[in-house]
């Protein structure tokens, strides 16, 4: 996922009042073309980076 697009989509969460997200999906971040390393639920938008994701899955 382009990186504007989450932050289309963090908006978009946001003015639904940021509701609680599981973040059942995430892909990768990119900006233009290169990967950022960090990785975006694609129903609200949220980034996380690589140390993030380790502790998310502890």
């Amino acid at each position: 996922m382009q990186a504007a697009d989450a932050t289309r989509l963090q908006k978009q969460w946001g003015e639904k009042g940021s509701p609680s997200c599981e973040h059942p999906r995430l892909e990768k971040e990119y900006h233009l073309s290169a990967q950022t390393g960090d990785k975006v639920c694609t129903t609200c938008g949220e980034d996380f980076s690589p140390a993030e994701l380790r502790e998310m899955n502890r």
